[in-house]
């Protein structure tokens, strides 16, 4: 082989090695930013309020910034993984152990977080570890609240656009007792 040759082999493998690195870089970039919904997501309130399980990837936090959401709330004991991945989505915690009833104070803080982000124009969603229980109950307290409807009744609408939700009888309790506490 000429030396010539050989010069022009290893310029074509260079410019190979950089093409593939910019595929690599592309494709990375198009897996990070690709959008995916996360398990049990529904809006309550269209724009406003949505429930969903414990977001797991990065594409589920992706597709709650695409669809307007600037605030996640969760309910669960820990934080849900890659949380920090998407800095333009602002993590609020309560922790409310599972299948357990948010207390007065919890069901305020977490409206207070809706109606502050909503006078802003930002989306809020709400998880615990699947979406039902804990989730549902901040559900029906938003509705009691907003629609001024009695927890009953809050509790049947949760449950007719998240099947499943308000899974103990706790939790139900709390519910009728916030819209008792606040009528």
């Amino acid at each position: 082989m000429t030396a010539n040759r050989t010069a022009k082999l290893k310029g074509l493998y260079i410019v190979a090695i950089k093409l593939h690195i910019k595929l690599i870089s592309a494709l990375t970039t198009v897996l990070t930013m690709a959008s995916a919904q996360p398990p049990n997501f529904s809006w309550v309130v269209p724009k406003k309020l949505a429930g969903l399980g414990m977001p797991r990837m990065t594409a589920h936090y992706q597709f709650l910034l695409d669809n307007g959401i600037r605030h996640l709330v969760c309910l669960c004991e820990r934080k849900p993984p890659y949380h920090d991945t998407c800095p333009d989505l602002k993590l609020q915690h309560i922790k409310i152990d599972d299948f357990c009833a948010p207390s007065t104070n919890q069901i305020k803080r977490f409206l207070s977080i809706v109606e502050e982000a909503n006078a802003k124009g930002e989306g809020v969603a709400v998880h615990c570890l699947l979406g039902f229980g804990r989730t549902g109950t901040m559900l029906a307290c938003y509705l009691v609240k907003e629609r001024k409807i009695t927890g009953v009744d809050a509790i049947n609408e949760i449950r007719r656009i998240r099947r499943g939700s308000i899974e103990t009888h706790e939790q139900e309790k709390a519910v009728v007792q916030f819209h008792h506490h606040i009528k």
